[in-house]
């Protein structure tokens, strides 16, 4: 008699396995899903940046100053935001597997330049803003894609322009 229940409870169990079987395989929700917007970072109260972002200069993006790295800087990140909207390009600027030059003065502006490892020449990225962060766009050039050209993005508008982009 004891094996009824156990036998009926295991029919049960199995059923319930199907159900969340088929749950899992409707992909209805992840076709819908939008992932949101990428929000501009704020310092919390109190801790606003106090170095210049000249103090870079001369450091890899990822050396700290002040505690903090280069593209971690709020106004930076903000910059880059606003300057370049496809993330993946944003990601490809400011990821830490990139080879990187130290921060330079690019026509009274600061500059951060990155290339793919072994493969500088042909693909390159440059950020370029004013001392203060405004005015800031980026520069990627894809030699196979692009030839002798770069875009340049700005405002999340793209715009060709001619020649690689500017290195230290």
């Amino acid at each position: 008699m004891k094996t009824i229940p156990i036998v009926a409870g295991l029919l049960l169990l199995t059923a319930c396995n199907k159900h969340d079987a088929v749950a899992d395989n409707d992909q209805t929700a992840t076709a819908a899903f939008v992932p949101p917007k990428t929000q501009a970072p704020a310092p919390l109260p109190g801790q606003a940046h106090q170095v210049p972002l000249a103090a870079y200069i001369g450091k890899y993006p990822t050396d700290t100053v002040g505690g903090v790295t280069f593209f971690d800087r709020t106004e930076v990140a903000n910059a880059l935001i606003a300057a370049v909207g496809d993330d993946k390009l944003r990601r490809m600027i400011t990821a830490r597997d990139g080879v990187t030059v130290p921060i330079f003065a690019y026509q009274n502006k600061i500059a951060a330049h990155g290339c793919e490892p072994h493969n500088c020449s042909a693909h390159s990225w440059t950020f370029v803003m004013n001392p203060d962060a405004s005015g800031a766009v980026a520069c990627f050039h894809d030699e196979a894609a692009m030839g002798d050209t770069s875009r340049w993005v700005a405002n999340d508008e793209p715009v060709t322009r001619p020649g690689d982009c500017p290195q230290a």
